[in-house]
């Protein structure tokens, strides 16, 4: 008995088979190519209002299943002329019921390197809109439930928000358009944007529910994505949701349970860890809802890993005027020095315009640990705007004084200028505060600081009227110029510094500084006083990442109306009888016109080229060097001759200075032995004198 059931369950189907392929048959004897390309055109223009070519012929198959090949395609805009879509093939698969009842019906498309052009203008209007928007006339021949692309292209070009980009090789497939439950979806290629500068390679999955009745529905949506952001930042991406978007007449847009999860390396190579937690996110025509948000990211390897973290409260109002009363950001690291900064601001966000407005903004930062630990208080307020970017200005207090930021950010980076009475930077690094000033400085984003302080002190620096202005081009740090009183004179400056490099020049001018006051601060002790003028040049590069060394380039000194002390000129050759700083008498000094000298820097040294002193007493010159790291002297000053004959100038007494800047010691070199030696050519041999101490010695 079963096995005639099954006998005639087999000639059933063979003859549902025979009753299918001939009724195909017939209809495919039956087509006329011109008549359908001709219907066609004339439905895609009436329901449209778009131009579609189709310059080849069209050819009916059998196998792939009752597919209609039409070759080329070109699709217009709604003007008629104006390229939107193009394929170089497309086939059309039919419906096969209804060839057997002589009826063309499209049941899905599939397209050979397609490109599509989708354009916003200024006003947000999309060259698409009309496609989506389900029409007045229904038109069965056109109902699509299958669309596949293979190696597509699509550019696209939103004036709105001001967005530049291109998705290439997309291969994609959806099926049960428009059909009850839900289908497969899958897409996947490779997106680029030229602005702002990101390219990604894509695959997308999830289950597909698309009518013209109730919108597209995406389910189980999960994108992947590995992206190079921002330059050379790589990221590799999760994205999870569920996507609903009703385009009818009152678009709805809604997303639940959106995850973000990803993990990359920044631009510089540090490990960078993103998470992002939406709930519920809604736009309604004019209006928009958000549910509260959380997100979180590591920035940098243990442990001096930066971690963000992201709070957001519930938001709801037109979507030119949402408000979002509560958005948390803190932002911490412990190594090498502790910092935090925590933000809470109240915003109002209009979508179509992409414009936010910061109406109350506070924020609260700490560095550092006792006892140089600090603390910043600030509120303020801000905007953001995609052509203008982020702009905060804050105002709080900083040690006792006043701290004014104002802050923008657009695609040049950051813009930073700060005013303050006045600035304590506190002490100047050790070899390893270098360190970790080199590597918190290679850490900074690219931009650009103005700098203006009623006072500024950093170790020995002490600095009134201060105006500098820098910039960081993600290369090098640039000095541009730095403008002060110092020393009781005036100090101009200019530099650069190659932080990857380890390399770094600076140009400085000082202008009647007190040099009294400048040695008092740079080394503790004034042995040289007077009014100078200093002109420098240097360039260095540091040694294992300890205090830079290794300089070279120029220096100039001038020094009027001065006093060295510790020495009197006047007393050449006599014993010093008093170093500088020793307790006792009153050191001796010697009073100078000017003092004028010029050096060449090498490999940390100063050899000075010029060394010339005017005094009451007479004019003195000589050389020798400075060691820039010890500030080590070892120069030697000689009278200069007064118009004797060469042959009749008797060797004259020579000062040799030796120590530190800060301790200088002074010893005579005589050229005592030298006039003995010509006494006793004219006088004839004599007897030496026996040493101090010793026993007459007599000639045998």
């Amino acid at each position: 008995m079963a096995a005639r059931l099954i006998r005639i369950l087999v000639a059933a189907l063979l003859a549902l088979a025979i009753l299918l392929v001939g009724g195909v048959g017939l209809a495919l004897l039956a087509f006329n190519p011109d008549a359908f390309k001709s219907v066609l055109i004339a439905s895609v223009h009436q329901r449209y209002h778009r131009t579609l070519e189709l310059p080849g012929t069209l050819r009916l198959r059998l196998f792939p299943p009752f597919t209609l090949q039409t070759g080329p395609m070109r699709l217009s805009e709604t003007d008629g002329h104006t390229p939107f879509a193009q394929a170089s093939d497309m086939r059309l698969h039919l419906d096969p019921l209804a060839l057997l009842r002589r009826r063309f019906v499209v049941d899905g498309i599939a397209f050979d390197a397609p490109h599509l052009e989708l354009r916003r203008d200024a006003q947000g209007h999309w060259n698409f809109s009309d496609l989506l928007v389900p029409p007045g006339s229904r038109m069965p021949a056109l109902d699509i439930h299958a669309l596949s692309v293979q190696g597509g292209n699509v550019v696209l070009r939103d004036a709105a928000r001001g967005l530049d980009g291109r998705l290439s090789g997309v291969d994609g497939r959806a099926t049960g358009i428009g059909r009850s439950g839900w289908h497969a979806l899958m897409l996947r290629g490779q997106a680029s944007l030229a602005s702002p500068g990101a390219v990604a390679s894509f695959d997308l999955q999830g289950q597909l529910h698309a009518d013209s009745a109730t919108g597209v529905s995406l389910r189980n949506l999960l994108l992947r994505s590995d992206s190079q952001l921002l330059g050379d930042a790589h990221l590799l991406s999760n994205v999870r949701a569920q996507l609903h978007w009703d385009p009818g007449p009152s678009p709805n847009l809604l997303i639940r349970d959106l995850q973000v999860r990803a993990q990359g390396r920044t631009h510089d190579g540090r490990p960078l860890q993103l998470r992002l937690d939406e709930p519920l996110l809604q736009w309604n025509a004019d209006r928009a809802h958000i549910a509260a948000l959380r997100g979180e990211a590591l920035v940098g390897a243990a442990p001096r890993t930066l971690h963000v973290e992201l709070r957001g409260g519930a938001g709801e109002g037109p979507d030119d005027d949402l408000q979002l009363p509560e958005l948390r950001l803190q932002l911490s690291r412990t190594a090498p020095q502790p910092v935090g900064l925590a933000l809470q601001l109240g915003a109002h966000v209009n979508l179509p315009g992409g414009t936010v407005r910061i109406d109350a903004l506070q924020a609260h930062a700490t560095w550092g640990t006792a006892p140089r630990a600090g603390q910043w208080q600030a509120q303020g307020k801000g905007r953001y705007s995609g052509d203008k970017g982020l702009h905060l200005q804050l105002q709080g207090e900083q040690g006792g004084s006043p701290l004014q930021l104002d802050l923008l950010h657009d695609a040049s980076g950051w813009q930073v200028q700060a005013q303050t009475q006045s600035l304590d930077l506190g002490a100047a690094p050790d070899a390893q505060g270098w360190q970790r000033m080199q590597a918190w400085l290679r850490e900074l984003p690219a931009g650009s600081l103005r700098l203006q302080a009623g006072s500024l002190h950093w170790g020995p620096l002490r600095l009134s009227q201060v105006q500098a202005q820098a910039h960081d081009d993600a290369s090098e740090m640039v000095l541009d110029s730095l403008q002060a009183q110092a020393w009781g004179g005036t100090l101009q400056a200019n530099g650069s510094a190659a932080l990857a490099a380890r390399r770094a020049a600076l140009q400085l001018s000082l202008a009647d500084v007190s040099v009294g006051t400048l040695l008092d601060g740079l080394v503790g002790h004034a042995a040289l006083q007077g009014s100078a003028k200093v002109q420098a040049h240097w360039q260095w590069k540091a040694a294992s990442g300890a205090q830079p060394r290794g300089a070279v380039g120029s220096a100039s000194l001038r020094v009027t109306k001065g006093v060295l002390q510790g020495i009197d000129l006047r007393q050449a050759g006599r014993e010093v009888a008093h170093a500088p700083g020793s307790r006792g008498a009153q050191p001796a000094a010697t009073p100078f016109n000017t003092l004028e000298a010029s050096a060449t820097i090498a490999q940390g040294v100063a050899t000075l080229d010029k060394l010339q002193l005017q005094a009451p007493s007479g004019a003195w010159q000589g050389g020798g060097t400075v060691d820039l790291s010890s500030l080590g002297l070892q120069l030697h000053l000689s009278p200069m001759p007064r118009g004797t004959a060469a042959h009749e100038r008797a060797p004259a007494a020579q000062l040799r200075i030796g120590g530190s800047a800060s301790q200088p010691d002074y010893r005579w070199s005589t050229g005592q032995v030298a006039q003995d030696a010509q006494s006793r050519a004219q006088q004839g041999p004599r007897i030496p004198a026996p040493p101090r101490g010793a026993a007459p010695h007599s000639p045998k």
